[in-house]
């Protein structure tokens, strides 16, 4: 078994394709495909239950994956250490962000800016699967940091936690709702007068909104789930319902009515989090200097 197996293993996995795999790695389909046949044989298993329009692991490949992927981890971290001796920092950083990180401070935008020209030689992997999720894969050691919306006793245990910024929740509203003409309201009204629309429930919006109307004892109707805060605004815009969302999400929505709450305590982190004591990898420790640096 060596590394080049895993790694074609892996980017089946991950692919879902022998194709897109090969593409992946920069090969021609068929010496991949010789690669994998070769590990199943060599170890006497089947790694993959293949079709003609399908692929999919076998009971093998289950058991293979996750010590693949800890192993590749390891070798690529290896490899960044011992460059990062002479003073390049290379290898993969891993990223999770939420979308309206970038809205909320300029800080984690500029902080990626600087770092991309900084470390040209590492390569920046960025996703959003929701702050609960993202916590839980940093907290897994699946990414490096994650920019997320919860407050530190949100998120999970043994991760370090620092807010970058921090923002009211307002309530967007049709034009035509109910409320729409009045100062700050409260949560209730909001209720009385309809359906909501919300993020999906692994969000940190999604945690304060529903944090916020536990605190008030009201209980809602959430009529739609999306995945983005600026789809939220657009359907409330369309008719479907109120909303809550940060503050800073507010201020370039157009077709609505944005307006205070009565809750002071309705608000939005932006944090960053990362394992104890610090990330493992040489790239994510530089990322993270530079940006805590940036907050003085």
């Amino acid at each position: 078994m060596d590394m080049r197996q895993l790694e074609y293993f892996v980017a089946v996995v991950e692919e879902g394709s022998f194709t897109r795999a090969a593409a992946r790695c920069h090969v021609v389909q068929s010496a991949l495909s010789y690669q994998v046949a070769r590990l199943e044989r060599e170890h006497g298993v089947t790694l993959f239950h293949r079709t003609s329009r399908s692929v999919r692991l076998a009971a093998a490949g289950e058991l293979l994956l996750p010590r693949a992927r800890q192993l590749l981890e390891c070798a690529e971290t290896a490899r960044a250490e011992l460059a990062a001796l002479s003073g390049v920092v290379t290898g993969r950083l891993r990223l999770g962000m939420i979308g309206s990180a970038g809205k909320a401070t300029p800080l984690v935008e500029g902080t990626l800016r600087s770092f991309r020209l900084r470390h040209p030689g590492v390569e920046i992997v960025l996703e959003d699967t929701g702050s609960r999720h993202m916590a839980e894969q940093v907290a897994a050691g699946e990414l490096d940091l994650a920019f997320v919306g919860l407050f530190a006793e949100q998120s999970p245990a043994g991760l370090a936690h620092s807010v970058l910024a921090e923002e009211p929740l307002v309530a967007v509203v049709p034009e035509e709702h109910p409320v729409a003409g009045s100062g700050p309201v409260e949560l209730r009204q909001l209720a009385e007068a309809g359906a909501f629309v919300e993020m999906r429930p692994e969000s940190g919006l999604r945690l304060q909104a529903d944090a916020a109307f536990e605190r008030a004892g009201v209980r809602r109707t959430v009529a739609f789930e999306l995945g983005t805060s600026d789809s939220v605004v657009r359907f409330v815009r369309l008719g479907f319902g109120a909303a809550l969302v940060p503050a800073s999400t507010a201020s370039s929505a157009t077709g609505v009515r944005v307006l205070r709450l009565s809750d002071p305590a309705a608000r939005h982190p932006v944090s960053v989090v990362h394992r104890r004591p610090e990330p493992s990898t040489p790239s994510a420790r530089a990322f993270l200097a530079l940006l805590l640096g940036g907050r003085g």
